[in-house]
């Protein structure tokens, strides 16, 4: 396990005999706030990236005149866009209602079912036991139920074979991934260099036209991010907790 000291990897670091990495997150934009500079060194790595979005994203809007299926397929384009630029081959949706999500034995089984499917050496997700986040806000718990859905798939919906027999009929074996990476939102105790991905991040991020509005996320992700490298004597890193096994 990690240890409560700031370690550094290279974008590539670790990477031999991996080829495939699943990132499984609650929202669309989630991966590219806290994790796109990472993914894209994966890419340019020749690692296979896929996504697995929980819900549909149709909460995230403060206008009057918006509305839940409008934002909703708005938030499908952006994403898509976002991953076409990261280079990841695979997006699928997981159906859930923006704010509903809980870590519930059907959510489980859709989860497991994309690991065994997609059989991924890293599966990336977001931390389940930050509650509150570095900036001081409270973490979405849509945050929290996927990092645990993930967790409750790797030990033992993923991992076992009659857990769940219907899968099997599916044809979909059992599958033990080799790391998690859990996203840390500037907190954690590893940290990636993302500096030559940096730009590709923001790019990524800024196709979420939908959550960004007028506001440019470069200055505070690029202040975070110069934090997190400073502890690692790099110029800019992303932030999370690497289980390794």
């Amino acid at each position: 396990m990690a240890s409560s000291t700031p370690r550094s990897w290279d974008p590539a670091s670790g990477l031999d005999g991996v080829d495939r990495a699943l990132v499984v997150i609650a929202h669309p934009d989630d991966a590219e706030f806290g994790a796109a500079g990472t993914i894209a060194g994966w890419t340019a790595a020749g690692v296979d990236v896929r996504y697995l979005v929980m819900t549909d994203g149709a909460s995230g809007s403060q206008d009057p005149d918006m509305n839940r299926k409008l934002l909703a397929a708005n938030r499908h384009l952006e994403q898509t866009a976002a991953c076409k630029l990261l280079g990841v081959t695979d997006l699928e949706w997981g159906g859930y209602l923006d704010g509903w999500l809980e870590p519930s034995l059907e959510a489980r089984r859709i989860v497991a079912a994309a690991i065994r499917r997609h059989r991924p050496q890293i599966v990336l997700t977001l931390d389940p036991e930050m509650r509150i986040t570095p900036r001081g806000s409270i973490n979405h718990p849509d945050h929290r139920a996927v990092g645990d859905l993930v967790m409750h798939c790797i030990n033992p919906a993923a991992s076992t074979r009659l857990w769940d027999p219907t899968l099997l009929e599916e044809g979909l074996e059992p599958w033990d991934i080799r790391e998690l990476w859990l996203m840390g939102f500037g907190a954690g105790p590893d940290r990636v260099d993302v500096t030559e991905t940096f730009e590709t991040k923001i790019a990524a991020l800024r196709c979420h036209v939908s959550q960004l509005g007028e506001r440019d996320p470069e200055p505070w992700l690029r202040e975070m991010a110069a934090r997190a490298g400073a502890e690692v004597a790099v110029d800019l890193a992303e932030t999370f907790r690497i289980l390794r096994w």
